[in-house]
């Protein structure tokens, strides 16, 4: 018999549901402990192909929980109607994925076998993870709500420098007001589909400056007054304003310039240049997604901006780093 196809396909219709099943299922024979079948969603789960699926056995998969694995293969066999657990299956690449596994007893052409169905929970995270997100932003609106009543009551009083101050708070707040309902329409955790619009590149690298909470760092601008690209404002000013919080997080920093200038073939570039202490070593080599700019940092600030510069058509990398400084590149389309 060919490698990869067990006596499982000689039942055409049993072998078209089983092929079919949205969730991961497998065939393991109780006597050796083999997987007999796999359907496209196990297949596509464990990463392995027809091929080599039947050299795998159920211990390859829940090798770190082996004394539950044969006390849960016991018990579909003992009782014969569906069994489930959570197991953590690891796939091919050594990935471990939470799962929960439902068995059941089954007799295949004279061969005594249980048929495990796993579900990746992973999906049913990620959609509790949406809902999460959909209620913060919803609450979270309605306590920006607030701040913009007493930033508009500020606003009106005579002192101009409290004027100033109120629409630097109403900008932001109108802003992550925004950013909340982007996130409601979507309804998860994804970033919505940017609304591309010609941003003029100075000005937004300029009030991107103004908003740095920090004092004690000089923000300089050196952006030509023609530059412009063609991108979603909104998501271009959060990679600009992330990239400079975590040049000003990092510690030694005292200058941060950003540059900028329009290439001949269409491409626009945005540098962000810091005085600080550089990256770890190997820093180079690695996606800026990747990195965390200070001791304890998690690196989110700088997914963001890799992820806010490729759906806008662009890219974020590392240009150099070392003693003297960092400088990381935003390349967006004209």
């Amino acid at each position: 018999m060919p490698p990869g196809v067990s006596e499982l396909s000689r039942d055409d219709n049993f072998a078209k549901l089983f092929e079919r099943m949205a969730d991961a299922a497998v065939l393991i024979e109780i006597e050796t402990g083999t997987i007999q079948e796999a359907n496209a969603a196990a297949r596509e789960l464990l990463g392995y192909g027809r091929a080599d699926i039947g050299r795998v056995r159920a211990q390859d998969i829940h090798p770190h929980e082996l004394p539950a694995l044969t006390q849960f293969i016991d018990d579909v066999i003992q009782h014969g109607d569906w069994e489930r657990d959570d197991m953590a299956c690891r796939a091919r690449d050594g990935v471990f994925v939470p799962a929960r596994v439902r068995a059941t007893y089954i007799e295949v052409f004279g061969r005594r076998c249980v048929l495990s169905v796993i579900h990746d929970l992973r999906t049913d995270r990620l959609a509790e993870l949406g809902q999460a997100v959909r209620k913060v932003s919803h609450d979270l609106r309605n306590v920006l709500a607030n701040a913009v009543m007493l930033a508009e009551t500020l606003s009106a009083r005579d002192d101009p420098q409290v004027q100033r101050l109120a629409q630097g708070v109403l900008t932001s707040v109108d802003r992550a007001i925004e950013m909340c309902r982007r996130s409601l329409s979507v309804g998860s955790a994804a970033e919505p589909e940017p609304t591309p619009e010609p941003i003029a590149l100075a000005a937004l690298a300029r009030e991107v400056a103004s908003e740095l909470p920090s004092r004690d760092i000089r923000v300089t601008v050196d952006v030509p007054a023609e530059a412009s690209a063609t991108a979603d404002r909104q998501q271009v000013h959060r990679i600009l304003l992330n990239l400079l919080r975590n040049a000003a997080d990092a510690a030694g920093t005292s200058r941060i310039r950003i540059d900028g200038a329009v290439r001949d073939d269409g491409w626009r570039y945005l540098d962000i240049i810091d005085d600080g202490p550089g990256l770890p070593a190997g820093a180079e080599n690695a996606r800026p997604s990747e990195l965390a700019r200070r001791s304890g940092g998690t690196g989110l600030g700088l997914r963001i901006a890799e992820e806010m510069a490729t759906l806008n058509a662009g890219q974020l990398s590392l240009v150099d780093t070392g003693a003297t400084g960092t400088r990381f590149r935003v390349w967006l389309p004209g």
